[in-house]
C-alpha cells in the first residue's frame, strides 16, 4: 500500500532530523572528548619551569598552530615577520634536536619548509617550486614561523625572565598530553608584558601550549598550541630537488641587510638607565639590545629612506608625532609592543626602536638618542 503525503514527508524529516542528529554528535565529539581526557597535574612551577629549559633536547614530531591578534603596520621589508604575530600560522614540525629539525609553514598560497641539520640550512618554496641551500650563520637573523612553536616560544621567554616569579596553573589536556602549567608574571612595571602562561609535559618538560597576554588584557595576545604531537624522534634528512625544480645556494640573510643598518654608528652604553646587553646585536654595527628580561628593547640605527618608509607605515596605522628637546619622534603602541621613529637633526640620522615596554619608556630613550652627546660622537 502507498504512503500517503504526510507519511512520506513524516519519514523525511525523522531522517533529517537522525542526520542532523549525528552531525551534532560528530562536531561536539572532539570537544566532549578534551573534557574528558585528563589533565596534567599541579606541578612545583619552579621545577616545571626549570623542566622546560632543560628539554632542549627532546624530540618531536607534529602540528601545532599560532595565532597573534597584533595589528602591526606593514613596516618595509618585514611583511613576513609582522604576518607571525597578527595571523593564524599553522605549522608541521619534525624535531630531532637544536641542529637536526625541519618545519612546515602550511599557507593558502603554498608551503614554505625549512630544514636545518648540522652541515646547514635548507628552505624549500612549494611555490616557486626551489630549494634554495643558506651558506653561513648570520649574526642575528629575522623572527619566523618556527620560533613560534610551543616549546622554542616558552624556552625563549623563560630563559628570558628567569628572575621572574612563577606560579602553578590548573593542568589542562594538550594534543593528549596531559600538561601541567605555570605563569609568569613580570617584576619589572616598564614591561608591556602582564603574563605568560606555559603549559608542558610534567614528565619530559616539553612545552605544549604557549599564552601571552598584555598588562591591563584579559585576552592572550598570541597562543600557540600543539594540535597534534608524538614525542618521538623523527628522521630529518637534507632535502633533495626533484626533477624539473631549481636549486639555488645563497649567503643567510641578516637583520643589517634587510633594514639596511648603518655602519660606524656606536650607540650609547645605556639608554633610559637600562645597560646595553647585547652591543651591535652579535656584529651587525649600528643595532643593540637594552634592558633585561621582558622589559627589553631594541635599537637600529636605519637610513633615511628606510625610516621615512617606517614613519609613514607606522603613520597610516594611527602614530602620532611628538616633538621632542632636539628632533621628533613618531610613536605607536600595539599593544604590548611599542614603536618608534626617531630623526635626530644633530646626526642626521634615523633611529627604529621596539620593545615590550611602555612608550614612556621608548619616548625617553628618542630624547637621548636625539641630544648632543657629551663624548662628541
Amino acid at each position: 500500500m502507498p504512503m500517503t503525503p504526510s507519511v512520506v514527508r513524516h519519514e523525511k524529516r525523522r531522517r533529517w532530523a537522525v542526520v542532523a542528529a549525528v552531525a551534532v554528535v560528530l562536531v561536539a565529539l572532539p570537544s566532549v572528548v578534551a573534557a574528558l581526557a585528563p589533565a596534567g597535574a599541579s606541578v612545583d612551577p619552579a621545577r616545571l619551569r626549570a623542566l622546560v629549559l632543560q628539554s632542549a633536547g627532546r624530540p618531536y614530531q607534529g602540528y601545532a598552530e599560532s595565532a597573534g591578534s597584533l595589528a602591526l603596520p606593514e613596516l618595509p621589508n618585514l611583511a613576513p615577520v609582522t604576518a607571525l604575530f597578527s595571523m593564524r600560522t599553522p605549522m608541521r614540525a619534525w624535531y630531532a634536536g637544536p641542529d637536526r629539525y625541519r618545519v612546515d609553514i602550511l599557507g593558502t598560497a603554498g608551503e614554505h619548509d625549512v630544514s636545518r641539520l648540522p652541515d646547514g640550512e635548507y628552505t624549500w618554496d612549494y611555490g616557486d617550486d626551489t630549494l634554495t641551500e643558506l651558506i653561513g650563520e648570520p649574526a642575528v637573523r629575522l623572527p619566523r614561523a618556527g620560533d613560534l612553536l610551543p616549546p622554542e616560544l616558552a624556552r625563549r621567554i623563560l630563559r628570558a625572565a628567569q628572575g621572574d616569579p612563577v606560579t602553578a596553573l590548573p593542568g589542562r589536556n594538550v594534543a593528549g598530553v596531559a600538561a601541567s602549567g605555570l605563569r609568569l608574571v613580570p617584576a619589572d612595571p616598564a614591561t608591556t608584558i602582564g603574563q605568560v602562561d606555559v603549559w608542558a609535559d610534567p614528565a619530559t618538560g616539553l612545552p605544549v601550549r604557549v599564552e601571552v597576554s598584555a598588562r591591563g588584557q584579559r585576552a592572550p595576545i598570541l597562543v600557540t598550541e600543539f594540535r597534534q604531537l608524538a614525542q618521538t624522534a623523527p628522521v630529518v634528512e637534507a632535502p633533495r630537488p626533484v626533477p624539473g625544480s631549481g636549486f639555488t645556494v645563497a649567503s643567510a640573510p641578516d637583520v643589517s641587510a634587510v633594514l639596511g643598518a648603518l655602519g660606524q654608528v656606536e650607540l650609547p652604553p645605556t639608554l633610559a638607565g637600562r645597560p646595553v646587553v647585547s652591543s651591535d646585536f652579535g656584529g651587525v654595527e649600528g643595532a643593540a639590545l637594552y634592558g633585561t628580561g621582558l622589559a627589553a628593547f631594541a635599537v637600529v640605527a636605519v637610513p633615511r629612506a628606510v625610516g621615512n618608509a617606517a614613519a609613514e607605515a607606522a603613520g597610516k596605522a594611527g602614530a602620532v608625532q611628538v616633538k621632542l628637546a632636539a628632533g621628533s619622534v613618531v610613536q605607536l603602541s600595539i599593544t604590548p609592543l611599542s614603536l618608534a621613529i626617531v630623526r635626530s637633526p644633530v646626526y642626521r640620522r634615523t633611529y627604529l626602536l621596539a620593545g615590550t615596554v611602555t612608550p614612556e619608556v621608548l619616548k625617553t630613550v628618542a630624547d637621548e638618542l636625539s641630544r648632543p652627546r657629551r663624548s662628541g660622537r
